[in-house]
């Protein structure tokens, strides 16, 4: 192990934030670069001792105001818990069981003392309370000394620790489920590009099939003697349904996503689009349409025999 390790090995992992850190490795690291090895609570005079026997420094009393009292173990007033789950949030080794609307208690094996539970229950139903030796043995400090009990704390540490870093994994986990799945959410399913398109084109056909009914009562209605407000109008309609037809065009010109179409069908499909263009560039033609509309049709027409140039011969 290196420094950092061996000296978190002995920090009592409490993970309480008492020493100035967010944890009891970040201290770890903030003592090897110099920082006192007073500032730990919960680790007390024998945390102190150990950290001053591995560095080869003097043995620094605890900082005042910290105190150096015995082990703590969180304790749940069940009756008053209304289940709100915010103890379990901040609960550094998950020592604290519950759901949602549910009665909440604490694992006093699991627990190490850090209070980080007490300030976030909106109904003060958490107490911090003596560990009583008959129920497990402290992490740190305490009048006992022997081996066994020494090595009942090592094991202790060891398990908060490993409880630690198991949280912590299973806290990223859930923030890149969450990301995958708000990313899932905002990408459209793959099925759904083949679905939209198909509306797409069915919409177009509708709107090419209103357009060309609206026009044909038009010309009923104005006889074959228009006046300019109704010429206007007519202008209009044919306008629309020029866009409609060439927007179905365009809808299926387009590649399918998934697959491409079989060379027959793509031919069937450029012949169908040069007929509709060169009809369209006719019926302007017969109705006398302004120039600028002539020339947009003509354009449109070419454009179509260009992208169909490979499948069929250009018209003349």
């Amino acid at each position: 192990m290196n420094l950092i390790q061996r000296i978190d090995a002995l920090l009592p992992q409490t993970q309480c934030g008492k020493c100035g850190h967010p944890g009891c490795k970040p201290y770890a690291e903030g003592i090897a670069r110099g920082e006192p090895i007073n500032q730990c609570p919960p680790g007390g005079t024998e945390t102190i001792v150990a950290l001053a026997h591995l560095l080869q420094v003097p043995v620094l009393p605890l900082a005042p105001g910290r105190g150096d009292g015995p082990a703590q173990v969180a304790f749940i007033r069940e009756a008053e818990c209304i289940g709100c789950t915010k103890c379990l949030q901040v609960c550094p080794v998950d020592a604290i069981v519950g759901a949602a609307k549910l009665m909440h208690t604490v694992l006093i094996d699991e627990c190490t003392g850090c209070d980080l539970c007490l300030a976030p229950c909106p109904v003060d139903c958490i107490d911090l309370l003596p560990l009583a030796s008959s129920t497990a043995a402290p992490l740190v400090g305490g009048s006992a000394h022997t081996p066994a009990e020494y090595q009942a704390r090592e094991r202790r540490r060891q398990r908060a620790r490993l409880r630690f870093e198991q949280r912590n994994a299973r806290l990223r986990r859930d923030e890149e489920r969450i990301r995958a799945e708000r990313a899932a959410r905002v990408a459209p399913p793959a099925a759904a590009v083949p679905a939209a398109a198909q509306q797409a084109s069915k919409q177009a056909k509708v709107d090419v099939a209103m357009g060309r009914a609206q026009l044909s009562r038009a010309q009923k209605a104005f006889g074959a003697t228009p006046s300019s407000d109704q010429q206007a109008m007519l202008a209009s309609l044919e306008q629309a349904l020029q866009q409609a037809e060439q927007r179905l065009a365009s809808l299926q010109a387009a590649p399918s996503p998934n697959s491409a179409a079989p060379s027959g069908v793509a031919d069937k499909r450029a012949k169908v689009q040069l007929a509709m263009a060169k009809a369209e560039l006719a019926r302007l033609q017969r109705q006398g349409a302004p120039a600028e509309q002539l020339e947009q049709a003509r354009q449109t027409l070419a454009a179509l025999a260009l992208q169909a140039a490979p499948r069929v011969s250009t018209p003349r």
